[in-house]
């Protein structure tokens, strides 16, 4: 299903404007369904889920996560990723549509000339630490994070919230800056020394200078 969504208040490339959030039904902790949407899907609807569709697959960039229970599988699109899906100059109409049946395919992501960005989610504190990772190219779905403290020789594993957010709750002051250890689906892992620095802040990206390959 998929249905209009508010775009972020200050776009970032590439996530200007063809851009969605994602739901599915729960599962427990830890598991991925393996149809589930990817961080970049390729959605597509038909004349005979509404007459405006173009049929024509586009490529949406799944930026956030919406927990109403629409259907198994939803996306909750932005006005021009839902346009998008359109014949020419049917865009308005397919979106006064409100809620249609879409088809969607996991693609790999290609976020050229981009290195990993990481996301500090608004709400983290001292002790409380959730990271959205973000620009992860081809087959960069994460499936893992740690975190390496400063001063520390050793790796903690963080636990994944939902989609590409990781999170770790600490029974002590965490001591900044901040290295991260990402592993993809392709088994490749990468090690970003220090990305987080001492003086972070909530709902604050900070870039790397590594991407998966």
């Amino acid at each position: 299903m998929a249905f209009e969504h508010r775009r972020r208040t200050t776009p970032t490339p590439p996530f200007v404007s063809s851009e969605a959030a994602a739901g599915s039904r729960p599962r427990p902790p830890g598991t991925a369904h393996p149809t589930a949407p990817a961080p970049t899907t390729t959605i597509k609807c038909t004349n005979k889920n509404n007459p405006a569709c173009s049929g024509q697959p586009k490529t949406v960039m799944i930026t956030d996560m919406n927990y109403y229970p629409v259907a198994q599988y939803h996306f909750d699109l932005s006005g021009t990723a839902f346009g998008s899906l359109a014949q020419p100059g049917l865009n308005d109409k397919l979106r006064h549509a409100g809620i249609i049946d879409i088809q969607f395919r996991r693609v790999p992501c290609n976020n050229a000339g981009l290195a990993v960005n990481f996301h500090v989610e608004e709400g983290s504190n001292p002790v409380y630490l959730a990271v959205l990772v973000e620009y992860a190219n081809k087959a960069g779905t994460v499936q893992q994070m740690d975190l390496l403290e400063s001063g520390s020789r050793y790796w903690t594993p963080m636990r994944r919230s939902w989609g590409s957010v990781w999170r770790l709750d600490s029974n002590h002051p965490l001591r900044a800056p901040f290295s991260l250890r990402i592993r993809g689906e392709s088994r490749q892992t990468l090690l970003a020394y220090n990305v987080i620095p001492a003086n972070w802040m909530p709902n604050t990206d900070y870039r790397s200078y590594v991407q998966f390959k």
